[in-house]
């Protein structure tokens, strides 16, 4: 009989260590699990938050976007209003751009739940400061709680021409006077004794005069050029002191602050610091200011050498702007749908600030835009009010023609920045006459002062420069909640 051989049974420890090692397996593949699943879940709200917080920037720099739009679109003169003195909110603040306590809201259409709150506020307000300074606060929030904050400063500054009355040249005529403002040409500036000037150069802080790099005379002509024989104020022939200063029968400088290239030292004549000695200026104390090369002693000199002497000193050049500043200002006028390509048929645009821009190099050349047409409200403002006069209006006009020509006169009264930027044979200011009144800057061409014209720099008009004629830009960008 053949036995069988018998397989002895595990042991029960044996189970038991097979039992604990799949327990132990399947602990680790949940733990495992467990941690991949949380790491991946911290990872989605990171990256969520991450977004929120990426978005929350983009949302503060729109605001900071939308305060420099503002800025150049309408300026400083609200946010001025919003804000006293010693950096304190203002009570009666008109615009939410200066309010930091209620600040401008925005909500940024889109899935990210975007939104922002922007307030400017000055650093250094202009145009009292050239530049002025103003620093924008914008908060911008993404997806519930998520928030950062940005700060901005933005930099105004004019662009760089002159207040005044610019062209090539002028020619007087009738009993035209200019009220504190100055004449400045690159050219001739005839019949001087038909023009009449009063008061302080509302800009520059001197007596209201002629400065050009050619020849003033007391001829009747036109054109950039003229003849050094025909009647020079400052006449070549006579003896250096007499030439420098001409003077009437009673000894009393005729035009003691007028300088063109035939003048010169103005030491030991009675022009010498004539501003000064006046009883109408004696008292300002720029004359008296040792540390301001031009006002002081003014006059010194009756001399100015040529073009780049009379934009050294006095930043007076043609044309007034460069051809990329022409184009921003054609893109603001097209945006407002004050952009026009014919002299006739356009309408007066409404306040507070307004730029027309006059194309009319292609379709209209030559054409002629009558201003009297403009000097309508609200444009029509009184002329020689003070910044705080209650008649100052807070509003700019600027008024730009391409390829064509300006008339004012009718009895008119208008207070604009104008702008004729084409040379010969356009560019013309014409029919300056019928008592026509006339508020703010001219560049031109050619003027022509006929009639009894009167021409006004007043400090309202320097208190409300046109935001179009500014430059904005953006510095010292910082996040402060980082």
């Amino acid at each position: 009989m053949k036995l069988s051989r018998v397989r002895p049974l595990p042991s029960r420890d044996e189970n038991g260590v097979a039992l604990l090692t799949v327990i132990l397996m399947l602990a680790l593949v949940s733990a495992l699990t467990l941690t991949i699943a949380v790491v991946a879940t911290n990872n989605l709200v990171s990256a969520r938050l991450s977004q929120q917080a990426g978005a929350a920037v983009n949302a503060s720099d729109a605001g900071v976007s939308q305060a420099m739009t503002y800025l150049r679109q309408r300026g400083v003169r609200a946010i001025n209003n919003c804000w006293n003195a010693d950096g304190t909110q203002a009570v009666g603040c008109a615009t939410a751009w200066g309010n930091a306590s209620s600040p401008t809201t925005v909500t940024v259409s889109g899935k990210a739940g975007q939104s922002y709150k922007v307030y400017i506020k000055p650093v250094a307000p202009y145009p009292a400061n050239k530049p002025g300074v103003y620093r924008i606060y914008s908060s911008g929030f993404a997806g519930g709680a998520a928030g950062r904050s940005v700060t901005v400063d933005a930099r105004i500054a004019p662009l760089p021409f002159v207040y005044g009355v610019v062209a090539a040249s002028v020619s007087g005529g009738g009993t035209a006077d200019v009220h504190k403002e100055s004449i400045f040409s690159t050219g001739c500036v005839y019949q001087r004794s038909k023009i009449l000037f009063q008061g302080i150069d509302a800009a520059y802080g001197i007596p209201s005069a002629v400065h050009t790099s050619q020849i003033i005379t007391d001829s009747n002509g036109s054109g950039k050029t003229c003849t050094g024989t025909n009647k020079p104020i400052h006449d070549p022939t006579l003896p250096a002191a007499t030439k420098n200063c001409p003077v009437d029968n009673s000894g009393v400088p005729l035009y003691p602050y007028d300088e063109d290239k035939y003048g010169g030292p103005l030491t030991g004549t009675p022009c010498y610091n004539y501003a000064r000695s006046t009883t109408q200026f004696g008292n300002l104390p720029q004359f008296n200011d040792a540390t301001n090369p031009v006002t002081y002693n003014y006059a010194t000199t009756s001399y100015l050498a040529d073009d780049a002497a009379l934009a050294a000193k006095y930043k007076a050049k043609r044309p007034p702007f460069t051809q990329a500043q022409l184009d921003q200002l054609k893109s603001a006028a097209m945006s407002a749908n004050t952009y026009y390509t014919s002299s006739t048929g356009w309408t007066v645009p409404a306040g507070p600030d307004a730029i027309m821009y006059f194309d009319l190099t292609a379709t209209d050349p030559g054409g002629s835009v009558d201003l009297n047409d403009l000097a309508v409200s609200p444009w029509n403002r009184p002329v020689d009010l003070a910044a705080n006069s209650p008649l100052c209006p807070a509003q700019s006009l600027v008024v730009i023609i391409e390829g064509g020509n300006a008339k004012l006169n009718s009895n008119s009264v208008l207070s604009a920045s104008l702008f004729l930027v084409s040379d010969d044979p356009y560019g013309n200011v014409t029919k300056a006459n019928g008592t026509s009144q006339f508020v703010g800057n001219i560049y031109a061409n050619n003027v022509t002062l006929n009639g009894t014209t009167d021409l006004y720099m007043d400090e309202c008009f320097m208190n409300n420069p046109p935001p179009a004629l500014n430059t904005v830009t953006e510095e010292n960008y910082r996040e402060v909640d980082r």
